[in-house]
């Protein structure tokens, strides 16, 4: 009997998925597991890695190619499909198990408590051009209150990568079929939502993961037409649940504001005049940043000169020093 599937989503990870791979098979556990992939028509080696890899080890092994490109949502749900464990985790083929005892740690928290519908976990953040390592970045959430955690996840605020699932209640609670219908492509806020709002759940305070963050991951978005769709999403989606699950009137606030703020960051960087003048006047409690953000939507020069992001923050630090002054 299987008791865990690795839900590997994968596109162009040529260069990381051997990496990925290896992490996963040096789990040392005393139960049985599967990787199962889906790759979703990588245009480089990826599948052919997959396929050596299949040959190597054929009774772990499950890939599949899609025909036609899917999008995050569908091949994830096309993925889990196929999955044949108690337990799904959720992974992608770039990222890095840093533990070799992390499967048997989340399995062994689902069976100290059988009613568990997920079990999250701490990760390292690894940035590739800069060969730079942030330990566990996460703590701060892994360590909320159960209830302080839900609104993180209604928020948007957590990124799951090091989440396991009990199979049965993700299909029982997730309504793909709706995310789907209405053309959402993202897959894990709506699955965090879904999960956390009808299930009970638990965090493992250790950093067992590492998320790395390059410019070819397989959600990594370039340019102000990806970044505000994906926005926009998020935005249909919050009010979706928020209708759903009744959510509070300050948690429905605050993530507003939260939209509008991000909003218009993504317009002081693309100088999106129109669009800066909209979000900047929806905040209602403004900041330094949002100020700094507004102005360089206006005007090229001012977008130009605050760019680097170490440049900004000191004009934020000379601005709060004059005014605490």
């Amino acid at each position: 009997m299987t008791e865990l599937s690795v839900a590997l989503i994968t596109y162009n990870s040529e260069a990381y998925i051997g990496e990925t791979l290896e992490s996963i098979l040096k789990q040392k556990c005393s139960f049985n597991y599967e990787i199962v992939v889906g790759d979703d028509c990588s245009t480089d080696k990826t599948f052919e890695i997959l396929q050596s890899y299949q040959c190597k080890y054929p009774e772990i092994f499950n890939i599949q190619r899609n025909t036609i490109q899917l999008g995050i949502l569908k091949n994830f749900k096309s993925t889990l499909d196929r999955c044949k464990g108690n337990y799904v985790f959720n992974f992608d083929g770039d990222d890095i198990i840093k533990s070799e005892f992390a499967f048997k740690k989340l399995i062994d928290a689902f069976k100290n408590n059988p009613s568990l519908g997920l079990v999250d976990s701490g990760y390292d953040k690894y940035f590739v051009s800069d060969n730079i390592t942030k330990p566990y970045v996460n703590k701060e959430t892994i360590r909320l209150s159960k209830s302080e955690y839900k609104d993180a996840i209604f928020l948007g605020k957590i990124i799951p990568i090091g989440t396991c699932f009990n199979r049965d209640l993700l299909f029982k609670h997730v309504d793909f079929k709706t995310y789907i219908d209405k053309e959402i492509t993202i897959e894990d806020y709506p699955t965090l939502v879904d999960m956390v709002a009808n299930c009970d759940f638990e965090t493992i305070d250790e950093s067992l993961f590492i998320y790395r963050i390059h410019d070819q991951s397989y959600s990594f978005r370039n340019g102000f037409e990806r970044y505000f769709f994906q926005r926009e999403q998020m935005f249909s989606l919050f009010n979706h649940f928020k209708a759903k699950y009744n959510f509070r009137k300050d948690l429905c606030i605050a993530f507003e504001q939260q939209y509008y703020k991000k909003i218009l960051y993504l317009a002081g960087t693309y100088e999106k005049k129109d669009l800066g003048k909209e979000a900047y006047s929806k905040i209602e409690s403004k900041d330094v940043y949002d100020v700094i953000h507004y102005l360089s939507s206006q005007h090229k020069f001012f977008r130009n000169f605050v760019k680097l992001r170490k440049v900004k923050n000191v004009i934020v630090q000379k601005i709060r020093s004059s005014i605490e002054s």
